[in-house]
């Protein structure tokens, strides 16, 4: 059975998801959870490849590794419109990096927000761990974000990060949509890709990405969601023509979750 591990808030994560569900192909996700899941993360990563999520493990060929190679692979698995035209791949490579780029700025800000804040700390513990102890182990939340940060070497000021680039790269997005409801001819991997910058200002709705009330606040940058409402409808607009919900009950946390799609 093809298995996706990944981090369901994660903006790489959801890019993978959302190809793998375009083109119906059928698999079971898996909630990584960092800290406690290295050891198993670093022995599924083929050699000489950095240990990550999303990660695409399929039993007939080798390990995909990344939401860009693993949207690759869906298209050549499953059925459906093509992602990846040959007409948009200058476009798409574009705003891949770009989105990488804004991501890795999401990623610090959000771990540096998590250190402050108990109740996103509580929302991300694994689902075994009872309610009633959950406080008690915030500690183990704040280490696992820390964690994160050193692995992925976040930024010591996010928020300039924030303003210097991730800013400029949503007003990039707007200047090139000019309010059309595509960045190509066609709804493709661009969009999805592009659309993702998005996450960090305020998160898409519980019905395709739950998120718990404390996590949900610190991926919400009301400041630079204000200055982009029409970037955010387009964002919903895309998820409500485009993406299958994924709303399932959430339980104090989502760690070790699994689910069947496809």
């Amino acid at each position: 059975m093809r298995t996706l591990y990944g981090m369901h808030y994660s903006g790489w994560t959801e890019k993978a998801r959302w190809a793998l569900d375009h083109h119906r192909v059928d698999y079971r996700y898996r909630e990584h959870m960092p800290l406690i899941g290295e050891l198993a993360l670093r022995w599924r990563t083929p050699k000489g490849t950095h240990p990550s999520v999303p990660m695409f493990v399929d039993e007939d060929v080798a390990t995909t590794t990344g939401s860009f190679a693993i949207a690759r692979r869906a298209e050549t698995l499953g059925q459906g419109s093509a992602l990846f035209p040959d007409s948009a791949m200058a476009s798409i490579q574009r705003w891949e990096a770009l989105s990488d780029q804004v991501l890795g700025i999401a990623r610090s800000s959000v771990v540096s927000r998590l250190s402050h804040h108990p109740r996103a700390q509580a929302e991300s513990l694994p689902s075994f761990i009872p309610g009633f102890l959950r406080g008690v182990s915030a500690p183990t939340a704040r280490l696992g974000a820390r964690f994160i940060a050193r692995k992925h070497k976040a930024m010591a000021d996010p928020e300039a990060a924030i303003r210097q680039t991730a800013i400029p790269a949503l007003e990039h997005l707007r200047a090139e949509l000019r309010g059309r409801p595509y960045l190509e001819d066609g709804f493709t991997y661009a969009d999805v890709t592009a659309c993702m910058m998005l996450q960090f200002t305020r998160p898409v709705d519980d019905a395709w990405m739950p998120l718990g009330p404390g996590t949900r606040e610190i991926w919400h940058h009301e400041a630079v969601a204000a200055e982009f409402p029409d970037l955010l409808a387009w964002r919903d607009d895309l998820y409500a023509k485009h993406r299958r919900p994924q709303a399932r009950a959430l339980s104090s946390g989502s760690g070790g979750a699994a689910s069947r799609v496809g």
